[in-house]
């Protein structure tokens, strides 16, 4: 789902003007310092009201006084400090946008921004800023206020605005604005236009952590361009250093500081280019790039550690800016190469331990990786392993990842131990860990033929088989499981206890990724959901199909998982309840945004709200529409046929909600855009009252009364409510109540008199359910 608005509408504002030809790349460092001093002007009193214009948001300084930012060495202006009486307005042309807003600003019938302010901060590469006000004479000093605002963004957001603002300078059709303005009832509130984002407009509002209340698409998907495609990572890693953490994990596993030399094959994908954004885990240090004949590139990394004594001083900002020393067109190819020292654990954590561009996940790439570790310190890595060297007391190992993945790994163990097993129809599994204790094979071989089982189901069951030689099983000293693409991280509690049906479903989540996730990948954040909840989903189905007792434990989950969405102990003391992601509070809860709004879901009080929204919530969605098709039909053949072909429709390729729709709709010839709505992009969860009655019907059989009364959702949410009607002798009918707001009756002929009625069977909806 885009969320478009109409185009930039110039006022008396900023126009989108290309950026200043006289700011250039080898100016760069200079450029940055002065970027960075936040000097400005005296102030000047305002003549006359002034308002800015940008798409549907417009700010109005009616009085007070204004702060010119010290002109750059070309005499363009970046920024301005307005303190006095004025007013922010927006309008939010997507509802479901608007509903975020109510949700997070508390106020549920609130139709736009409105709000008085008394400061604003200002930044932008548009050289028509310097336009708006008269420049003041005189001499240029550090301002207080910009100073803290310029601050919390990069301490609070990890957001350094004047690296943006580098990049926007420098690239030919790019723009960054931010205005940071104080409002009346929410405080500072952000608004931001990045041309380089898919989605360009955000409002955002820091609130123990920062909370995106808008995000709105300004121009058609096709204007939006990565600057570069990544196609290969020709890698070197000296893993012998012993990390300053010490040992960490259950089993003791000591660190490793590493030292990298990350080459990347880049390719331009825009018309040129001269700064390009990275990003890189923010504990990496000494951070380093070079051209392929080894000249040095300028780096742009704000040491956020450094700037507050609430963060760790080894945090720097996990984007950064590289200064290229000649354009990149499009079409160009070229290599750069990064090096940096990286402490980690025993693993190569997701793929923020080599730089990437922002917004590749779905760039495949093929690797080279030259990994020295100590002997007594074994490794696996994903591909290949082409040679393996000993030297001393160093051992080299070179991989090679010759299939296009989407992010690369390995990990390494002290004292390990390894269990191979092979098996018809599916990769060798390979279970690779530390030897901590007497009879970890045994351990190991359970975990690896967890692993193997639930490969072979899912190739049967879902069609579009994994394949290749090897599939590696590691232990990890973490607590955390993540798939990469032939090669599982599981935390290392899978490898010490056996809890029948958790571990199968943990393990089983995992390798349900090789469909969900690698195979079928997402188009942007508001897709990730089709990632996790699917993998969860499939999981939950395989203990359900394969493990003893499987249809209680399936059940169970259910149970565990409603209690965890819903904010109570329905779950009790389940192995599947997660009692920390549980929040009390209904008023909190109301604040979590829908399953389609990704990562932006979690709030500052509850920071994991996207955990339990897309982990959690999103299985019980799959559920209940499995529920309504199975009810219609009298079986799953619809759901897991939809399932099926979605995975083969979309094999290699990004996928998002709505293609998953148009399967559905196509397999059952029927419109479903309202169950989307109301659970995707909706978050709303409804209360029904109900009751039920029945009297006989005067020619026969008995008239079946149901009264019910719909609460706490929309008056356009949409989902019909299944009823099932029980009888003697095991008979059983369903009938459907169509979900409308407020109190409704409906009447039923049946042919005898019920055993018992049952409102939402099968936790068929998602709801608060009383019964009279």
């Amino acid at each position: 789902m885009r969320n478009k608005v109409a185009p930039f509408l110039a006022l008396v504002v900023l126009s989108a003007s290309p950026s200043v030809a006289a700011l250039e790349p080898a100016n760069a460092p200079a450029l940055y310092a002065s970027l960075q001093q936040w000097h400005f002007s005296s102030p000047s009193p305002l003549a006359a009201p002034v308002t800015i214009t940008r798409g549907t948001a417009s700010w109005t300084l009616s009085s007070g006084s204004v702060r010119m930012m010290k002109p750059l060495e070309d005499g363009s202006v970046t920024g301005l400090v307005f303190e006095g009486s004025g007013r922010f307005t927006m309008t939010i042309p997507n509802r479901f946008e608007l509903a975020q807003l109510r949700r997070f600003s508390r106020k549920k019938d609130l139709e736009q921004i409105d709000q008085p302010i008394t400061q604003l901060v200002m930044r932008t590469s548009d050289p028509a800023i310097a336009k708006l006000f008269p420049m003041a004479s005189g001499s240029y000093s550090q301002d207080s206020l910009a100073t803290k605002r310029h601050t919390a963004w990069m301490v609070d957001q990890a957001n350094d605005n004047d690296a943006r603002l580098l990049m926007a300078l420098l690239n030919r059709g790019s723009e960054l604005t931010v205005i940071d303005a104080n409002t009346k009832d929410f405080g500072w509130l952000t608004w931001e236009y990045d041309s380089t984002r898919g989605e360009e407009i955000v409002v955002s509002r820091q609130n123990l952590i920062p909370e995106r209340w808008i995000s709105l698409d300004a121009k058609p998907p096709a204007i939006t361009v990565p600057p570069v495609v990544m196609s290969h990572v020709n890698g070197k890693a000296d893993l012998t250093r012993r990390g300053k953490m010490g040992e960490v994990g259950q089993h003791n596993q000591r660190t490793v500081d590493g030292r990298y030399s990350m080459e990347l094959t880049l390719t331009g994908a825009a018309e040129s280019v001269s700064a390009l954004l990275f990003d890189l885990h923010s504990t990496a240090r000494e951070v380093r790039a070079y051209t392929e004949s080894n000249a040095p590139l300028f780096v742009v990394r704000d040491h956020l550690g450094k700037r507050s004594a609430q963060l760790d001083n080894r945090f720097h900002d996990d984007d950064f800016v590289v200064i290229l020393d000649q354009p990149l067109k499009k079409g160009e190819q070229r290599k750069i190469r990064f090096e940096y020292d990286l402490e980690t654990a025993n693993y190569a954590m997701s793929r923020d331990w080599y730089p990437n561009p922002p917004g590749s996940f779905e760039q495949r790439h093929t690797a080279r990786l030259e990994l020295t570790v100590r002997r007594k310190n074994e490794l696996r890595s994903m591909g290949t392993m082409e040679s393996r060297v000993e030297n001393g007391d160093r051992e080299t190992s070179v991989w090679v990842v010759s299939q296009p993945v989407k992010m690369l790994t390995f990990s390494t163990a002290t004292a390990f131990e390894e269990i191979k097993l092979d098996v018809k129809g599916i990769p060798r599994v390979v279970a690779f860990g530390p030897d901590y204790q007497l009879g970890n094979s045994g351990k190991l071989r359970n975990v690896g033929a967890d692993v193997a089982n639930a490969l072979q189901y899912f190739n049967e069951f879902l069609g579009e088989p994994v394949t290749g030689e090897s599939f590696y099983v590691t232990s990890i000293a973490a607590g955390h499981g993540q798939a990469f693409e032939g090669f599982l991280h599981l935390s290392e509690d899978t490898f010490i206890s056996e809890s029948p049906g958790a571990s199968e479903l943990f393990r089983a989540h995992e390798v349900a990724h090789e469909w969900m996730g690698h195979k079928v990948g997402w188009t942007t954040y508001r897709d990730q959901w089709i990632s996790e909840a699917f993998a969860e989903y499939l999981a939950m189905q395989f203990v359900h199909d394969t493990v003893k007792g499987g249809a209680k434990f399936y059940d169970e989950m259910l149970r565990s998982y409603t209690g965890i969405v819903m904010g109570n102990m329905a779950g009790g003391f389940s192995k599947f309840n997660r009692p920390w992601l549980i929040e009390r509070s209904s008023v909190e809860r109301a604040r979590l945004g829908p399953i389609g709004h990704g990562w932006r879901a979690s709030t500052g009080d509850i920071p994991f709200g996207y955990v339990t929204q897309t982990y959690y919530k999103g299985p019980l969605v799959l559920h209940m529409l499995r529920m309504l098709l199975q009810f219609k039909s009298g079986n799953d053949e619809i759901f897991w046929s939809s399932i099926r072909d979605f995975i083969r429709e979309h094999s290699g390729k990004a996928a998002s909600t709505a293609d998953f729709q148009r399967i559905v709709e196509r397999k059952t010839n029927a419109e479903w855009g309202w169950f989307f709505d109301s659970w995707i992009y909706g978050a709303d969860i409804p209360s029904y009252t109900w009751r039920y009655d029945t009297k006989p019907a005067g020619d026969g059989g008995f008239l079946l009364t149901i009264d019910v009364e719909r609460r706490d959702v929309p008056e356009w949410f949409t989902m019909p409510i299944p009823v099932r009607v029980e009888f003697d002798g095991g008979k059983a009918g369903f009938l459907y109540i169509p979900s409308k707001p407020g109190r409704q009756t409906i009447t039923q002929k049946i042919p005898a008199r019920p055993k018992n009625v049952v409102f939402a069977p099968n936790y068929s909806v998602l709801a608060n359910i009383r019964r009279d």
